[in-house]
């Protein structure tokens, strides 16, 4: 019994020392964000803070907006109008319709004051970082929901590149991919596009179903050239995007139990269930929903003894027509 014991004790000993070397070696890594304009470890930020890096996006497939929002908690997002018109909520702060945003949106250090820009899709994402809670200091206005700071790959001194196709139901295709290197020993430049198509889920009823109500096709193309000095760099970007989709597509069951009377008719709706309620979309028309963006910006950082000067600018012009037609009392009467 007692060499038994000692044998049992020796081998948990071994187990516990393996197991600690182990994790030795497997240190954490360090993640370095950018949430208060200046590069420290996620660790060292006094603020509620989700960093997703390189490894996390390319995992879990991030390409948009919807994505990374999905994998943030506290952070929701609304985008039920059309494509210009996204709403996101962070920490019960939410966006307004027809209005700028209620957080900051930087990409690659620059902040993009047009609420569109938020819509776009992503071919060479490396860091996205979301700083929750109140950040006016640090971005001005319109930044009292947070900040969401997104980082793309930066032109690299070799060439290399890659490329993604996907295919799924309902004709849904998409295609990203970036090319990039040297242009002389201290300029790089990088060439990235995507293309989004598909036929949505649903159809209208009153055109026969000819008619898509949720489709969507788009495309950007963008460009970069990064110049690195020895003390300071030089970031100049382009992009040109096109979407046509649809719009705003009106389909609502309201709960109104003071309606619901023996005599009105369809009165059992008024109480219907909307997580069970059967979307019908009967429009006169084809919602659609056109948006054109051109983006220029340009960034110049130089390192002193004292601190580091950062300067920007940046030009957005981003057109966005919808057309749709409907009711928001659909209820198979009006």
């Amino acid at each position: 019994m007692t060499r038994g014991l000692k044998t049992v004790l020796l081998t948990t000993v071994s187990t516990l020392v393996a197991a600690s070397a182990s994790a030795q070696q497997m240190a954490i890594e360090e993640i370095i964000v950018t949430a208060r304009q200046r590069a420290e470890s996620i660790t060292d930020v006094p603020a509620s803070i989700t960093a997703l890096t390189t490894d996390t996006l390319q995992k879990a497939g991030v390409a948009r907006a919807h994505d990374f929002i999905a994998m943030t908690p506290g952070v929701t997002l609304v985008d039920t109008a059309e494509i210009g018109d996204t709403q996101v909520n962070i920490r019960g702060i939410n966006g307004a319709r027809d209005a700028e945003n209620s957080f900051a949106l930087i990409i690659d250090g620059v902040l993009m004051t047009n609420p569109a820009a938020f819509n776009r899709e992503y071919a060479d994402l490396q860091q996205i970082e979301i700083l929750k809670g109140p950040q006016g200091a640090l971005y001005g206005r319109n930044a009292a929901a947070g900040a969401i700071i997104v980082s793309t790959m930066k032109p690299s001194d070799t060439f290399q590149g890659k490329a993604k196709a996907t295919f799924e139901q309902d004709k849904t295709y998409t295609a990203a991919g970036y090319l990039t290197g040297p242009v002389t020993d201290k300029l790089y430049a990088k060439l990235s596009a995507d293309y989004r198509t598909t036929d949505g889920f649903f159809r209208n009823v009153f055109l026969n179903n000819r008619k898509i109500v949720d489709d969507y096709e788009g495309y950007n193309i963008n460009g970069r050239l990064y110049w690195e000095g020895d003390d300071s760099n030089f970031d100049a970007k382009a992009r040109y995007g096109e979407v046509n989709a649809a719009s705003i597509s009106f389909n609502a069951a309201f709960a109104l139990p003071g309606f619901t009377l023996s005599g009105l008719p369809n009165a059992a709706l008024f109480n219907e269930d909307v997580n069970k309620h059967q979307f019908t979309f009967e429009p006169n028309i084809d919602p659609d929903n056109d948006q054109t963006s051109i983006e220029v910006s340009a960034k110049y950082e130089a390192e002193f003894n004292s601190g580091t000067l950062t300067a920007w600018v940046l030009y957005s012009d981003i057109e966005n027509n919808l057309t749709a037609d409907g009711t928001s009392g659909a209820f198979g009467f009006f």
